[in-house]
């Protein structure tokens, strides 16, 4: 009687540890590029409904009390928490691993745009 062994060979295993190692070494710095994008862009849209929120109210006549200090989630701070009371241009940080400056023009009734990418 004879007995075959059915494992796998270690070059088999080698190709196989071989082939993950490629994978991930694409995998990794594309996923990470991908959280810095929507870090971004996560507070890109924060700092837009706030720009929007603060304009309509400004233009709705509305007192200066009731205009909303910024609540910053997405972003590590808006306007550096002062809430914006006039026609007037603020910037916003994002967390990290964002790394982004976002820059709010109300005058120039823009939306946001991000102005600065930090390496």
């Amino acid at each position: 009687m004879k007995i075959h062994n059915t494992g796998f060979s270690l070059i088999e295993l080698m190709i196989v540890i071989s082939i993950i190692g490629i994978l991930s070494a694409v995998a990794v710095p594309a996923f990470q590029a991908y959280r810095i994008e929507a870090a971004n862009g996560a507070c890109l849209k924060e700092a837009n409904i706030y720009a929007r929120r603060v304009y309509a109210d400004i233009q709705l006549n509305k007192s200066i009390a009731n205009i909303p200090a910024p609540v910053a989630k997405a972003c590590s701070d808006i306007n550096n928490g002062v809430k914006v009371v006039t026609i007037t241009t603020f910037t916003s940080r994002t967390h990290s691993p964002g790394n982004a400056i976002i820059s709010c023009n109300l005058s120039a009734g823009t939306p946001c745009l991000i102005t600065t990418n930090s390496p």
